[in-house]
């Protein structure tokens, strides 16, 4: 029987991978980033993004390679292996441990991504005494949600944010790969954006509102807005917004029970300017963590604040979907209904907000715009 679960070439591109990132600072940086950017899109192919992926959405995993190697069969090998008993053909096909434990290091030990427990460190000989508080500070292993972020309205009448929020983080992938079949199904090339909707595809984005609305069992929207005139500084006002729209929607899904704390959060609002980014991102996150400390009591660990460009991401193209169809709604101008003003019903109506009321009260259980 041949007892070989992959390939030589995976095995000997993880050697070289290991070799060249042991060697060189710059290429580990590049990695890093390579490796983010595979997470970020949720949908890895090499096993060092896939194991990396596993890592940030399982904390668990981090301290066992065999708890990684069996979620691992289980998302991307889904095919060959979904619980129990494995088959006897069905095994040699299978990520074998060594793979997985080596890719496990790489992202572990060399990019210093997803660590895994001091305990853990200290028994596999890589708890150093300098890397000690480091290794103290690592997450708690708590369920992750995910928040994707956007912004609309900067000329309108109403300022808004709006976020979609993944209450089980590793149903991302599954989303993401629902998107990416009907896309392909129907043909549709490059990000989904609302400003590019028309007549020309309307039915298209209406076909893939209906994959997010096939795979949203464990998707949430949260709205938040305000009246843009009298705003001193609308981008401070935008922080505030992303801020308060986060610490509501984590208060409502607790006490609804869909998402019962403590938790690890991850929040990523969609890029724009660098320089800008990053002030806004600091900001959020010190707030963030004040609230997590203060209002939450620790039971909300703030793992990720971030941007993310929309352009590998789905799941940010679907938050610039949603708010934009709020900001559509609030800030229509006077005219005949057109494609957008089409879809951004549908879109809204489809997860119980009713459009007919022009402050949009209608509230949902996937839905709260305040």
């Amino acid at each position: 029987m041949n007892d070989i679960a992959v390939t030589p070439t995976e095995d000997e591109e993880q050697e070289e991978l290991l070799v060249a990132l042991q060697k060189k600072g710059k290429d580990k940086e590049a990695e890093k980033m390579r490796v983010l950017s595979a997470i970020a899109s949720n949908s890895p192919t090499r096993v060092t993004d896939r194991v990396a992926w596993i890592l940030n959405h399982y904390p668990q995993a981090r301290d066992s390679d065999i708890k990684c190697q069996i979620i691992y069969w289980k998302t991307f090998q889904a095919d060959l292996y979904s619980g129990g008993d494995i088959s006897f053909e069905n095994y040699p096909k299978l990520q074998r441990l060594h793979s997985i434990a080596r890719a496990r290091a790489v992202v572990q030990n060399i990019l210093g991504l997803f660590i895994a427990s001091p305990e853990v460190r200290k028994f596999r000989g890589k708890l150093e005494e300098e890397e000690k508080q480091r290794a103290l500070e690592v997450r708690p292993s708590h369920p992750v949600y995910c928040i994707y972020a956007d912004e609309s309205g900067k000329t309108g009448k109403y300022l808004l944010v709006g976020s979609l929020w993944v209450l089980r983080s590793y149903e991302t992938i599954k989303i993401t790969a629902a998107i990416n079949q009907k896309k392909k199904e129907i043909g549709f090339k490059g990000e989904m954006h609302f400003k590019e909707i028309g007549k020309g595809n309307l039915e298209a984005y209406e076909a893939l509102l209906g994959a997010i609305i096939q795979n949203s069992y464990s998707i949430s929207f949260k709205g938040l807005g305000v009246v843009r005139s009298g705003l001193y500084n609308v981008d401070d006002t935008l922080n505030k917004l992303f801020y308060h729209m986060v610490i509501q929607g984590i208060s409502e899904e607790n006490k609804s029970g869909r998402a019962v704390l403590p938790r690890n959060l991850q929040f990523r609002k969609d890029s724009e300017e660098a320089s800008k980014d990053k002030l806004s991102m600091m900001e959020i996150e010190l707030q963030l963590q004040n609230a997590a400390r203060s209002l939450f009591q620790g039971d909300v660990y703030i793992d990720i604040v971030e941007v993310e460009d929309s352009t590998i991401s789905p799941l940010m193209q679907i938050a610039d979907l949603f708010v934009s169809s709020i900001s559509r709604v609030l800030n229509k101008e006077e005219g005949k209904e057109g494609p957008k003003d089409i879809f951004a019903k549908k879109f809204l109506e489809a997860f119980g907000v009713d459009t007919r009321d022009e402050h949009l009260d209608g509230l949902s259980e996937c839905v709260s715009f305040s």
